[in-house]
């Protein structure tokens, strides 16, 4: 390896602070972990925007998934926002009713300014956010979903 300084993307994020290592999917059985599109490098940024507001790190649980990957969990909409990289599941334990209405208000204005309908879902271990729910979901707006116990 030479002395030469490479830009951000090349030292493994392609945001500020979500590296390309959490967005790939290391339990998937395929060689290709990740495919990096414009929908997967424009939610990173959405989600830095979140994470700036958030102040906070948000442990990625799952961003992108495979079609076989997908195909072969519990309960997975086969036309999963993370098919293309445009969500993220992160850990976000101990939250509040406040802190995730709070959160999806939050993720709600970031995706209202881009342009696009988004979503997200409330689990016991943290939260999925989506900017594609029209296209996962057929939603014509905002979407929130409570999947906690």
């Amino acid at each position: 390896m030479n002395d030469r300084t490479y830009p951000q993307v090349c030292s493994g994020n392609i945001v500020k602070n979500f590296a390309i290592w959490e967005m790939a999917n290391k339990r998937a059985p395929e060689n290709t972990k990740l495919v990096i599109t414009p929908g997967l490098i424009f939610h990173a940024q959405l989600m830095q925007e979140l994470r700036d507001w958030y102040k906070k790190a948000m442990n990625v649980n799952s961003w992108y998934r495979s079609p076989k990957f997908n195909a072969n969990l519990k309960n997975s909409n086969k036309n999963s926002s993370h098919l293309r990289g445009m969500a993220t599941d992160v850990s976000l334990p101990g939250l509040t009713d406040k802190q995730y209405i709070n959160l999806a208000k939050k993720w709600e204005s970031i995706c209202y300014q881009a342009g696009v309908i988004g979503g997200v879902t409330f689990y016991d271990w943290g939260m999925h956010f989506d900017c594609d729910s029209d296209v996962a979901f057929g939603c014509t707006e905002f979407r929130i979903d409570d999947m906690r116990r």
